[in-house]
């Protein structure tokens, strides 16, 4: 079975047990290999939030929401073809939200699996994990919630 990542990750894994880690940020193409079949599976995590930057006065920060999790297994796809994907971001600064990854398609909506960024936040709570429900794919997991200090 091989695999392929995307990180925050895509993973693929396909029949010969080969793993394939995705993990710089942005939008990409990836050339499925000549001998792609079945068993396989795909995951991808969604980026995480970012936490409260600003100081305040409880001296209490919230940590970002942790990115979703997604999987499908046994997509077919064309060997020697060409599938776009994109991993999604932490994001710098403060208070922002994670991007979200998937692959298999030119946005989040029209791919095969995709799985939600995590949550910022701009209080002393943490952030919002990712949403399993607005996963895609036929196993999803949401985000952990950011702790706080």
């Amino acid at each position: 079975m091989r695999k392929l990542f995307l990180l925050p990750f895509l993973a693929l894994t396909c029949s010969a047990q080969t793993v394939v880690y995705l993990t710089t940020t942005g939008a990409g193409t990836w050339t499925v290999p000549a001998n792609f079949g079945t068993p396989n599976s795909i995951e991808v995590i969604g980026g995480g939030g970012v936490g409260w930057c600003t100081f305040n006065t409880s001296g209490a920060f919230g940590g970002g929401g942790g990115g979703a999790y997604s999987k499908i297994t046994n997509l077919s796809l064309t060997p020697s073809g060409s599938v776009p994907y994109s991993v999604g971001a932490g994001t710098s600064g403060c208070n922002g939200n994670g991007g979200d990854t998937w692959f298999n398609g030119a946005s989040f909506a029209a791919s095969s699996v995709g799985a939600k960024g995590g949550g910022g936040t701009a209080t002393a709570t943490g952030g919002l994990g990712g949403a399993a429900s607005g996963g895609i794919g036929s196993t999803t997991y949401s985000g952990g919630v950011g702790g706080f200090v």
